[in-house]
């Protein structure tokens, strides 16, 4: 049986570094037990908009559990200087003071890693991977003095030990669906719209993350999963589109919160391959003049560093794209050829394809 290497792409910065340990006691492959239970029971939240992000300590016990790990120690500490280095020293803080992710000094949130002891001060081993407006977080080890470590936690921390327990066994799948009505209903008629687009926009990304973590523990991947799991993803880009769009002061396009239903309604079924298998989407370039497709290229190139190949239809293989910068080339476009986007237009499926960018200025008024 083949051994599956970490993804790191597949957890949050909660879950990556318990499996990071899960795979170093019990042996590679053992991460993806996290990925056993699917689970939507959103709870109540900040600002009145529910949240599928469960408390710390109930998600360190359940990763743990499920990844065959016992925890022996959980302390809130003050300082740094309470911490025990240590091979299964897991730690909780915020993440707008830890030098090494990008969220340093831009975005309070809670973020794991873990402390291993060193000669001159400790190393702090962080297997987060995402992108980020801010730049990328990458898996790797980071050397810190002392000193460092203090102002890394001014606030304290949560301190976990945590150390093997049995090897987990059980990978029989375990679905758990609450009704989705109320929680798409509150994002949709929140009235601070900047505030609930915001929230959304990180929701949607833990319900991709998720799904794409079950799928990879509970595979083969079939292609009706694979379908299911792409629209989770264009949906999750839509979102932040639309939340920066809106902190902008533009239109909102309302059809997500339609997308948002039907993509946690499909969840009944997808896991059971009763989808049908995706299609190639295609963009019409009917109607696209060579100077038009010249200028949006050239809006591209400059977002990017680098314009598309000649033909290129899809922005995905260019090194450096990403939902971030996507909205960065739209926001290049319209400055550069004076139009606004209309917010029924702001879908991944059009702003990921050259030809669907000239649509979408042609539909806008533009014409080069």
């Amino acid at each position: 049986m083949s051994v599956e290497p970490l993804d790191h792409r597949l957890f949050d910065c909660v879950q990556v570094n318990l499996a990071e340990l899960a795979d170093r006691v019990h042996g590679a492959g053992t991460h993806l037990a996290l990925g056993r239970v699917l689970r939507f029971w959103p709870r109540p939240g900040a600002d009145g908009l529910p949240t599928v992000e469960p408390p710390v300590d109930a998600q360190v016990t359940e990763s743990a559990e499920l990844l065959g790990l016992r925890v022996t120690r959980r302390a809130r500490i003050g300082s740094a200087g309470e911490l025990e280095p240590g091979p299964g020293c897991y730690v909780v803080a915020d993440a707008y003071h830890l030098p090494w992710v990008p969220y340093h000094r831009k975005q309070h949130l809670e973020h794991s890693f873990l402390i291993e002891p060193a000669e001159d001060g400790v190393t702090v081993v962080d297997g987060y991977h995402n992108d980020t407006q801010w730049g990328a977080a990458r898996p790797g080890r980071w050397p810190l003095g002392h000193a460092e470590l203090a102002e890394a936690l001014p606030d304290g921390a949560l301190a976990f030990d945590v150390v093997a327990g049995d090897r987990p066994a059980d990978r029989t799948p375990l679905v758990e669906l609450a009704d989705a009505g109320s929680y798409v209903a509150t994002y949709a008629d929140h009235p601070d719209r900047e505030r609930a687009l915001r929230g959304l926009t990180l929701q949607t990304w833990l319900l991709t993350r998720s799904r794409r973590l079950h799928a990879a523990a509970t595979g083969p991947v079939t292609d009706a999963v694979r379908a299911h799991l792409a629209e989770w993803d264009a949906l999750a880009k839509q979102v932040y589109l639309a939340s920066r769009r809106v902190s902008a002061g533009r239109a909102e396009p309302r059809a997500l919160f339609g997308r948002l239903a039907e993509c946690l309604a499909a969840d009944h079924t997808a896991f059971d391959g009763t989808l049908p298998a995706a299609t190639e989407s295609t963009v019409d370039s009917v109607g696209v003049s060579p100077e038009l497709r010249e200028s949006v290229a050239a809006a591209i190139g400059t977002v990017l560093g680098t314009e598309p190949p000649a033909g290129a239809r899809t922005l995905g293989d260019i090194p450096g794209f990403s939902s971030f910068r996507m909205m960065e080339i739209v926001e290049r476009i319209e400055s550069d050829l004076g139009v606004e986007f209309a917010a029924e237009d702001l879908v991944p499926e059009k702003l990921t394809h050259v030809d669907g960018l000239c649509r979408a200025v042609l539909a806008a008024g533009g014409t080069r």
